[in-house]
């Protein structure tokens, strides 16, 4: 068909086909009132497929827009994270190779460290309290740890003039005794006396809860408290001692023995100070140099009586290794009361 036809040509073009379509209804014997009839149909069903073709084309449109908007903030997105990646290599790189900056940078931002943190938890609460079982993830900051790591030239120099456990319970705060600084001791009456019945008790009264988190007790003398609402109902039998700061974060293991248990290797904890606090009964706590010190480091040892309150220093390999001294061996000799 030719690109530009006359209207008059078109209208006549159309008569002719209407025309044939009558006769056609005529030769399959169609009344005059039902060949108008399907023609009226005919232009209903038309009217009806350009609506469709036109809502298809508007939703495709929307698709499109939704389309180009996901693809923008992607877009957005990514230039922001490789912007970040960017200045965290460049601001690493000038920490590494310019001392001023470093020791700058060292000097104002240790003290914001804990005050963003508390903020970023307190930011977080209302997520914690939706989904509670992401608690679990807080301290998983190693997934897979390597059992024959030793550190190498270790400085026995936390351990080298200890000789025995110090006895500081008649001071008022054991932060202020300076020369004991690095030295494990202890202070009688320094935590509060909990028996088998209180914990059994806690236990009925948060049923659902520690059913619920038995699944991360990793032994049967010991349990890991990873998630927030244990913590919160143990915190409330065993509270943090006056003299221990709030500004500390508390890694808590709940340790229960029979009588006649036999010596068993103390959790490893994440920070490089651990305190325990007997709740009742009596342990012996014997301090072992770790290999590398056993010629400059004696062993030490402590029987721990109901309340005592003992402090000494763990063996983080990743803050320093200056202050990997001790392991731990416990043994439980007393009968519980």
């Amino acid at each position: 068909m030719p690109s530009k036809v006359s209207r008059g040509s078109i209208l006549t073009s159309y008569k002719h086909k209407v025309e044939e379509l009558r006769n056609l209804g005529r030769q399959w014997s169609l009344t005059e009132e039902e060949i108008d009839q399907v023609i009226q149909d005919s232009f209903s069903f038309l009217e009806e497929e350009i609506q469709n073709d036109g809502k298809l084309v508007t939703s495709c449109k929307k698709i499109q827009k939704q389309e180009n908007k996901h693809s923008s903030i992607f877009n957005l997105s990514l230039k922001i994270m490789i912007s970040v990646l960017l200045v965290a290599i460049l601001f690493n790189i000038l920490l590494s190779y310019h001392r001023p900056t470093y020791n700058f940078a060292v000097r104002n931002i240790q003290e914001l460290i804990y005050p963003t943190m508390k903020l970023l938890r307190w930011v977080t609460l209302p997520l914690v309290k939706l989904f509670p079982s992401i608690t679990v993830w807080y301290d998983e900051l190693c997934l897979v740890e390597n059992p024959y790591f030793q550190s190498v030239d270790i400085d026995c120099w936390a351990c080298e003039d200890v000789r025995s456990v110090l006895d500081l319970s008649e001071t008022d705060d054991p932060n202020l005794y300076q020369p004991h600084i690095g030295f494990p001791y202890i202070v009688k009456g320094g935590s509060a006396i909990v028996n088998y019945n209180q914990l059994e008790e806690m236990y009925l009264q948060n049923k659902l809860m520690m059913d619920t988190n038995a699944y991360r007790i990793k032994s049967s003398n010991s349990g890991r408290l990873t998630r927030l609402e244990p913590t919160r109902a143990l915190r409330k039998i065993f509270p943090r001692p006056s003299f221990v700061p709030t500004t500390v974060n508390v890694e808590r293991f709940v340790l229960i023995d029979e009588p006649k248990a036999g010596a068993y290797v103390l959790p490893f904890p994440e920070g490089y100070k651990v305190f325990l606090m007997q709740g009742s009964g009596e342990r012996l706590i014997i301090l072992d140099p770790v290999p590398g010190c056993n010629s400059n480091c004696s062993r030490v040892s402590v029987l721990l009586k109901p309340s005592y309150f003992c402090e000494y220093i763990q063996s983080p390999f990743h803050i320093n290794h200056q202050l990997e001294q001790f392991e731990q061996l416990v043994k439980d000799y007393a009968v519980r009361k």
